[in-house]
């Protein structure tokens, strides 16, 4: 169905969302924070430069939202383990306001005792005071929002802080008891070169976090770095600096006891991201604020999807008047659940469960692409047993050539 051809429903009104029909009982719950200080030259995602009003406005739309979804989509018979404040810049928000949502979340769902609950936070926008008010709201996990370890790359990346913002963020975190702390950093910038990467790997690795998550930069079309490099006024490394930068990665992490356990994520022991896991293993997730998604899985092993509604005025002004803030996905078919779960669950390194693709799909793996199955064993990229299907480590780094043979 087009976008034009949707109408906003009453919720209660879906035969989808009646209680009995959840098929998960584990259930994530995803925040968006859309606002920034300023927008980054790379970033193409759903976010604006916002003011207070804005904040506060966009709060008083989560709490309505959370209430929406969990009454009348029936989730609030689900078990919620983890629950993400992502952006956008979370961490502009005040720790009353968190605290509040936080507070809500667990009136509204019985949460697990060990929940995971992530605050995205860049560094310049982090304070002792705001720290400390996280910790108390039940905030037990912090991503830092680093990006790069050199000023020069900082600079180049558009981001508003520097190293030394980095260095004090983590050390107040630690100081403040944050015992899970995640650094979230990209390479393959313009010019970047082994040895600059080689010097930043050291200076995160030196800090001890718990997680790291490293992505390559992607260009998106219609961001200023995209015009820029259209204009010819710098340039990408090419590729084969690019796949020297990413085996230094891994190589560098892997070696100083960080877990490679997904394509782009590295953890300590019992400390990947639960969140995170449970999107990636099919699992259902909420998505409250402006443009998030939101996933269920019905009794049948369809799913049904939302949209939230963007900008943050249309989000905003539909809840104010008491409309559904998302559109509805159509259900998702067999094959589409299935595909879904190949290009999520070969993500990861422990692979996707045999079972779990069987309910999906409706048919064993082995059964539709066997003989491409073998071909990508025979390679040493595939690992097939009775338990999971799993890439090698080669694999995971040719994890897309891989897919298209799949999917």
């Amino acid at each position: 169905m087009s976008e034009a051809g949707q109408t906003e429903t009453a919720l209660g009104q879906s035969p989808c969302f009646t209680p009995g029909t959840r098929l998960h009982q584990e259930l994530s719950i995803y925040v968006h924070l859309p606002f920034c200080i300023q927008k980054c030259v790379y970033c193409a995602f759903d976010s604006v430069v916002g003011s207070e009003t804005d904040l506060l406005a966009w709060h008083q739309a989560i709490l309505r939202d959370l209430e929406l979804q969990a009454y009348h989509l029936a989730q609030r018979y689900q078990y919620v383990v983890s629950l993400f404040f992502g952006g956008g810049t979370p961490s502009l928000l005040s720790p009353r306001l968190i605290g509040e949502i936080i507070d809500l979340v667990q009136s509204l769902w019985t949460c697990s005792t060990s929940m995971e609950i992530t605050m995205e936070a860049n560094p310049e926008s982090v304070t002792e005071a705001k720290l400390h008010g996280w910790r108390r709201a039940g905030v037990n996990r912090l991503s830092l929002g680093v990006q790069a370890m050199s000023d020069h790359r900082l600079f180049l990346l558009g981001r508003p802080h520097d190293s030394a913002m980095v260095q004090r963020a983590f050390q107040a975190a630690r100081t403040e008891g944050f015992d899970n702390i995640n650094l979230d950093l990209i390479y393959g910038s313009p010019q970047h070169t082994p040895e600059q990467w080689r010097w930043e790997l050291d200076q995160a690795m030196a800090l001890e976090p718990e997680h790291f998550s490293c992505y390559s930069l992607s260009i998106e079309p219609g961001t200023p770095l995209a015009e820029q490099l259209s204009l010819g006024q710098c340039a990408l490394p090419p590729e084969d600096i690019l796949e020297t930068i990413h085996f230094l990665t891994v190589e560098s992490l892997v070696i100083q006891g960080w877990e490679r356990y997904e394509v782009s994520n590295y953890a300590r022991p019992d400390y990947c991201c639960r969140h995170n896991l449970g999107i990636w293993r099919s699992g259902d997730y909420v998505g409250v604020g402006p443009a998030a998604h939101g996933k269920t899985t019905l009794d049948d092993w369809t799913e049904v999807r939302t949209v939230n509604h963007w900008p943050v005025q249309r989000y905003v002004h539909a809840l104010e008047r008491g409309e559904v803030p998302f559109q509805w996905v159509e259900v998702s078919s067999r094959r589409e659940a299935a595909v879904d779960c190949l290009l999520m669950g070969l993500r990861l390194a422990s692979g996707i469960p045999r079972q779990l693709y069987l309910d999906r799909a409706g048919v064993d793996l082995l059964e539709t692409k066997g003989r491409e199955v073998q071909m990508l064993i025979q390679e040493g990229l595939l690992h097939v047993d009775t338990a999971s299907i799993r890439l090698s480590a080669r694999g995971m780094d040719l994890l897309n050539s891989c897919l298209e043979w799949l999917i």
